[in-house]
């Protein structure tokens, strides 16, 4: 099968949406050096080094979209290819970040993945306070599903994105890791009883900057919720906290990066999988 026009591709931005996004967006101010920036379809998006998201009004806890820069307009015209050969519905983009030429596909879970290129003239915002000093680019999302099967197959055949590494329960696959440029992974879906977003993802440079990052967040009163520890694919090192919606923010670091020929690795559905060094999050 030839590779998806998709690689490489990088995360740039997913959307988080809240009953109340001024408290969210003052959060996300607070815990990661964000500045906040107004859009004109009524979100924020907001910015500091190497790291955007957006926050919208909606249902609290809900991640209703993961963005994905492109390098070219000669890439999206191929993706835009790609994607009508296998029948994919092509839907315009909602993101106020991308160009007007960016489209959009919707998952089995209805979480959409937008592809394309942001706009001219924009400037990396220097964030604010003291987090924006920390390194932390964010690296990948990931959810959790009832309908692994589909996902798979969607995220693996419509889109092309390449499978990195599998858990596996049995004969009966439980995680799925999949990469749009050599890093380990930058979107993965588990096997849940209800679909709803499980995590982001902020890659910094180093374990000393694991530590300056749990310094910050404990100075602040939050409490690491797993962590620290080193996943077992991906072979990161990572601690994670939650924010007020119950949304896990992970900060990692030396994740993976995997050679071309290397795809579909297999781990045991068990707890060391998920955590060389202690507890895991197993999510089903």
């Amino acid at each position: 099968m030839p590779r998806s026009p998709i690689w490489p591709a990088k995360l740039d931005h997913i959307r988080l949406d809240s009953a109340d996004p001024v408290a969210l967006a003052r959060f996300y101010g607070e815990m990661l050096g964000f500045a906040a920036r107004p859009l004109p379809d009524g979100t924020v998006a907001l910015e500091a080094p190497g790291r955007t998201i957006v926050i919208g009004g909606g249902e609290a806890g809900t991640q209703p979209l993961s963005a994905f820069r492109l390098e070219n307009p000669r890439q999206l015209a191929d993706v835009r290819d790609w994607l009508g050969a296998r029948g994919v519905p092509i839907l315009p983009s909602p993101s106020a970040l991308f160009r007007d030429d960016a489209i959009a596909v919707r998952d089995p879970d209805g979480r959409l993945a937008v592809f394309g290129l942001r706009r001219g003239g924009e400037t990396a915002a220097a964030g604010v306070g003291a987090a924006a000093a920390l390194p932390g680019r964010l690296q990948h999302v990931v959810v959790a599903s009832t309908r692994l099967p589909e996902m798979m197959r969607f995220y693996e055949e419509a889109l092309g994105f390449v499978p990195s590494d599998y858990v596996r329960d049995g004969a009966e696959k439980t995680v799925a890791f999949y990469r749009t440029d050599p890093e380990h992974h930058s979107f993965a879906v588990f096997r849940a009883p209800q679909s709803r977003p499980d995590h982001h993802s902020y890659e910094t440079s180093c374990w000393n900057d694991i530590r300056d990052w749990a310094d910050h967040v404990a100075a602040r009163g939050i409490k690491l919720w797993w962590g620290p520890g080193r996943h077992g694919p991906g072979n990161n090192l990572f601690f994670m906290i939650r924010d007020p919606q119950d949304y896990l923010i992970e900060l990692s670091a030396e994740i993976e990066v995997v050679p071309d020929e290397i795809t579909g690795r297999f781990w045991p559905h068990e707890e060391r999988t998920l955590n060389l060094w202690g507890p895991g999050f197993m999510r089903s």
